[in-house]
């Protein structure tokens, strides 16, 4: 027997989280049944005008609007680490400004894409940065006073929401959405962010306590795009590695040898930020993103005699507090086993190397491996303690992942030794067998950021962990392959809770 849908009447003024989900909305009030149930904020958009007026072409799409934020830096050539690096690497033509559009900006029109993309920052992105109030505040009220005060920062925030919406459209597989919330194209995202990079790095080359501040803002909105463009990378064409980039936001596995390892290098810059000019930030309008409640002795080693709430927690979690302590055991173990390191890699590549490194190198390649362990050794033990906190009556999967912020587990970047990422960049096949460890050591790093639920971070790190392994079986080391077993049986969970 033939079955029939049901007939339904289309929501045309439903909520907009249902608009960018693509269900029905029953339009109550000033909260919807589907955002109440979700326990999400409930935004409706404003009643709709009844004016007649010709379809919308997409040439008049293409060529009609400006930016609302015309804008041109210079780079410097000089400056702190931050100061190098470079625009994202992507195959697409960015909308230029005519002279028509320019003049439409000296006439007052606006720009119909900025507004969208500035909308869905404070709508979506500003409140989902994170799970502490005080710091959601920084992120909904201060980053955008910020903005507003300063142009290059002003378009990194627009780039922030766009990459948000460009992955949350990528994240529900959907290329069609309502026709009353066009999304705004990847193109013109990357547009505003390169021009806001243009600005950043012309501020960064001058660096001081009155400019500390926005320095500091541009640097965390670069990295809040560069984990969410991760995935991005992948899945969109236009976001192909482009011939003749350089610097660290350039995408150096465009040869297949080294990992992706621009978000680090950017993580790493923010640090030297607050670094110099802690004197200054420490008293500013960021303070609250600058202080974590507890202390890195707060996590290690605390324990509790009463149950714990990891029977609770997610399987992805579980399945990561079953495994840490052993897998950083077996990484020490055969590392320990390198008792002579180049002897040993020379057999394990089998062809003798050719020069035998001088004793200073070996020592030094030895112990960066040695430190990366200490420090991987040292996060895993953060989050074990945040597993292992007692339970209350009815533990959530937000209470664990605000613990997972306040133990401050994505700040493992900004430990990692120098020799140890140098030792990663390294193409050297003659020493394989170093280098598949540091390799594997980073996997096991890149699982951290799996734990994490945010939307910046959802699905980008599986994707790292994946390709990392890709390039430990191309270094024909077979043995290597056995420590990416469970790493990749973890992040194959979910990391919310079924019931």
């Amino acid at each position: 027997m033939r079955r029939h849908r049901a007939r339904h009447t289309k929501s045309r003024n439903g909520c907009y989280p249902c608009k960018f989900r693509r269900v029905k909305c029953d339009e109550l009030q000033p909260v919807c049944g589907t955002c109440s149930s979700r326990g999400e904020p409930c935004s409706y958009p404003p009643p709709r005008l009844t004016l007649k007026r010709p379809p919308r072409s997409r040439a008049d799409t293409e060529e009609g609007d400006g930016y609302l934020l015309p804008d041109s830096f210079a780079p410097s050539d000089e400056g702190p680490p931050l100061g190098c690096i470079q625009p994202l690497s992507i195959n697409a033509t960015a909308p230029a400004i005519t002279s028509d559009q320019s003049h439409q900006h000296r006439n007052g029109d606006l720009n119909m894409d900025d507004l969208k993309l500035l909308q869905f920052y404070h709508l979506y992105t500003a409140r989902q940065m994170t799970l502490h109030q005080r710091r959601s505040q920084t992120w909904q009220h201060i980053i955008p006073e910020l903005a507003s005060e300063n142009r290059y920062l002003m378009h990194l925030l627009l780039a922030l929401g766009g990459i948000h919406m460009v992955k949350q459209k990528a994240d529900a597989n959907t290329t069609v959405v309502s026709e009353d919330s066009d999304p705004v194209g990847l193109a013109i995202v990357m547009e505003h962010h390169q021009r806001g990079l243009e600005g950043f790095r012309e501020d960064v080359s001058r660096i001081s306590p009155s400019n500390a501040e926005a320095v500091f803002t541009g640097s965390i909105l670069l990295v809040a795009f560069a984990f969410a463009f991760l995935k991005i990378q992948d899945l969109n064409p236009l976001t192909e590695p482009t011939k003749g980039r350089s610097g660290a936001m350039a995408d150096p596995l465009s040869t297949n040898t080294i990992p992706r390892l621009n978000w680090l290098y950017l993580n790493r810059g923010v640090t030297s930020v607050i670094g110099d000019q802690w004197q200054a930030l420490k008293t500013s309008r960021l303070r609250q993103i600058l202080s974590l409640q507890h202390s890195d002795e707060y996590w290690v080693g605390s324990s509790s005699n009463a149950p714990s709430r990891l029977s609770r927690c997610a399987p992805r979690l579980q399945k990561f507090a079953d495994g840490a302590r052993q897998a950083v055991a077996s990484i020490k173990a055969s590392l320990n086993t390198l008792e002579h390191p180049w002897d040993d890699l020379s057999s394990c590549s089998g062809t003798p190397t050719s020069q035998t490194p001088p004793p200073t190198t070996l020592d030094w390649a030895m112990d960066a491996h040695n430190e990366t362990i200490r420090i991987l050794e040292f996060v895993y033990s953060r989050i074990l303690s945040v597993l292992g906190c007692a339970s209350t009556e009815n533990p959530t999967d937000k209470e664990i992942q605000l613990d997972l912020e306040e133990a401050a587990i994505l700040s493992w970047p900004n430990m990692l030794p120098s020799a140890f990422l140098a030792s990663l960049e390294s193409s050297d096949s003659d020493h394989n067998c170093l280098r598949g460890l540091s390799l594997v050591i980073l996997a096991h790093f890149y699982l951290v950021n799996t734990l994490v639920d945010t939307w910046y971070m959802r699905g980008s790190f599986e994707n790292e962990i994946l390709r990392t392994h890709a390039l430990i079986g191309s270094l024909d080391e077979s043995h290597l392959s056995t420590f990416m077993i469970w790493p990749n049986e973890v992040m194959s969970l979910p990391l919310t809770c079924t019931s």
